[in-house]
């Protein structure tokens, strides 16, 4: 695999078929409580009695009873068990050759393009075998034969795809191949999977896709962005404020309301946090546990309170971003940087942009990151040796554009339109919905850690 993989081979089909045989023994393993040898072999034989008189689902079956033994093994040592069957068909396929190409490569010795050239072709032959077919087979026998019960649904989630659990140089292809893969799941009439996904993995995903025709517009009749209110946001501070003081305190039902206090004409503490969030709990969260770590022994917590822990939460949520869109955008940092620069305020129209501001985020770019394929940093490459006019105005609205995506910024075209932010309204705007009088403001929540300060009523009311 590790040789296949470092010599480009297109793994994709044999990355949807590991995603279709583990999402099939997961849904199997839950729906029949396969967690022993007994209940396998019994779950086993029932259905070998089922499909006696269906040749197709026989075969499938036989699939099945195949990798039967590890139903009730966790899912890594599924995955290693389906890998290595993979490289002993290759093994087997490719004879003699295989092992004195293993010894070469073991030893670090040249390989030649024949060698690998036959090798690859003997895994894309087993890569195309049969066993995609036996498993589209159970797809079918998983709606037709086993999830029949239609008063009992089955979801399942699949999360933390952001964080380090496969390798990097496949971790993107094997999203690629599990959002491929989903498809043929939808058949399953009683059976729900739901793939929990950062806007921005999914952007990197789509950036480096090879498979023909994966886009986002797609996917748009599977995929729904998750977007939270103002008073669903104040629900579940309330029940975490509930569950906090009902452990420590008191038996009665405690809300906001009892702990934030304001004086007249200003804003209320929820508003004033929520105006510093992206609209997410754990935005939300985060600010709400720093008040109780630093004030959770008053019996009122007010707006001065709540000011003076900013700050720290400004820097966290600012090297929270900059960690989300790290692995996309290497110079998140410098973009965001821009906004600190002392020719910018808080609000600002894009046609007052100073060009000093703009050739200071260009030389950065230019100087650190020249060698990195990213359009941003060809633009501001772009700039830097053309140094004219338009050419900076391209630059600064390919940098707008990418700012308000990550959430950084808000605009608005308009004098008196609401402000628009990815996380709210659409998650991503062009470069031709940008000109000289469009607005920008800079997002609260970076306000104290990039020294901003502007007069802004509620930014977000209930939408």
């Amino acid at each position: 695999m590790k040789f296949l993989t470092e010599n480009d081979f297109d793994l994709s089909l044999f990355y949807q078929q590991l995603w279709r045989h583990v999402l099939v023994v997961e849904l199997l393993k839950h729906k029949e409580g396969l967690d022993n040898q007994n209940k396998a072999n019994y779950f086993l034989a029932k259905i070998a009695d089922l499909f006696q008189d269906n040749s197709g689902k026989q075969r499938a079956f036989e699939y099945l009873n195949k990798y039967g033994g590890t139903f009730w093994s966790d899912t890594d040592e599924r995955v290693r068990s389906i890998t290595n069957e993979f490289e002993r068909q290759v093994e087997n396929e490719a004879g003699a050759g295989y092992k004195a190409l293993a010894t070469k490569y073991r030893r670090g010795e040249k390989i030649g393009r024949h060698e690998t050239k036959e090798l690859v072709s003997t895994a894309q032959k087993i890569v195309n075998s049969v066993q995609m077919r036996e498993l589209s087979k159970i797809i079918d026998i998983l709606d037709e034969d086993i999830f029949t019960d239609k008063q009992r649904k089955t979801v399942l989630v699949i999360d933390d795809l952001d964080k380090q659990w496969a390798d990097d140089r496949i971790r993107i292809k094997l999203i690629e191949a599990l959002v491929n893969a989903l498809p043929k799941f939808r058949k399953i009439k009683n059976v729900k999977i739901v793939v929990a996904m950062r806007d921005d993995l999914l952007d990197i995903v789509l950036r480096q896709a090879t498979t023909a025709g994966f886009q986002r517009d797609k996917f748009d009749d599977y995929h729904s962005r998750v977007t939270w209110s103002k008073s669903e946001l104040r629900g579940f501070i309330d029940k975490r404020i509930s569950l906090l003081y009902r452990r420590k305190y008191t038996n009665a039902q405690v809300s906001m309301d009892d702990i934030f206090s304001s004086t007249k004409g200003e804003a209320s503490c929820f508003d004033y946090i929520i105006d510093r969030t992206m609209l997410r709990p754990r935005d939300v969260l985060a600010y709400f546990n720093l008040l109780i770590e630093r004030f959770g022994g008053k019996a009122t917590i007010g707006l001065k309170d709540v000011r003076s822990v900013e700050l720290d939460y400004s820097k966290s949520r600012r090297a929270a971003l900059e960690g989300e869109w790290k692995e996309l955008l290497p110079c998140s940092s410098e973009l965001i940087g821009f906004l600190s620069h002392r020719k910018l305020s808080a609000k600002f129209r894009l046609g007052a942009v100073e060009s000093e501001a703009i050739d200071h985020l260009v030389m950065q770019l230019y100087m650190h990151y020249e060698d990195l394929d990213l359009p941003i940093v060809k633009f501001a490459i772009n700039a830097f040796d053309s140094a004219t006019e338009a050419s900076r105005a391209e630059f600064l609205y390919r940098l707008v554009a990418l700012l308000y995506r990550m959430g950084s910024i808000g605009v608005r075209t308009q004098e008196n339109s609401a402000w628009q932010f990815s996380f709210q309204s659409v998650p991503s705007i062009s470069v031709d919905e940008l000109g000289e009088n469009t607005h920008c403001l800079v997002h609260p929540m970076l306000w104290q850690t990039l020294k901003r300060r502007t007069e802004l009523g509620t930014l977000f009311e209930e939408y």
